[in-house]
């Protein structure tokens, strides 16, 4: 499994073309893809959501995606990767690293710096 972090997302929907997303899943056509809930909140703290087509375009792109939830494991990772990292993290940066790890996925994110330093945390680029 992968998960999607956020940033990937949100390429996705302002490039309105063939974004990394699309070539990242077209090129891994047996893997499952998968979101923490968490970035369905980061999404929605974007003024663009705000707009009805703006906000049935995200929810097309995210629909075929597993919906993780957050759960006390979850949590109490984050709170653990927050605790322990040797930089400040954002509270939604440290719950989805953590769902990949708990849930044994990689993270595709295009902010590599936002993740680094965290132990079990298999990260995944674009090319």
């Amino acid at each position: 499994m992968v998960i999607l972090d956020t940033s990937v997302i949100i390429d996705h929907l302002r490039q309105k073309k063939a974004s990394r997303l699309e070539l990242f899943v077209n090129n891994k056509p047996n893997e499952i893809f998968a979101l923490s809930v968490v970035s369905i909140q980061e999404l929605y703290e974007g003024k663009s959501m705000q707009d009805m087509q703006e906000e049935k375009w995200m929810l097309t792109t995210i629909s075929p995606f597993k919906l993780l939830p957050y759960t006390y494991e979850i949590a109490q990772r984050a709170g653990e990767i927050a605790r322990e990292i040797a930089r400040t993290i954002e509270t939604a940066d440290a719950a989805i690293a953590a769902a990949a790890i708990v849930n044994g996925a990689s993270l595709f994110t295009l902010d590599k710096h936002d993740f680094e330093g965290i132990p079990d945390l298999k990260l995944e680029f674009p090319t």
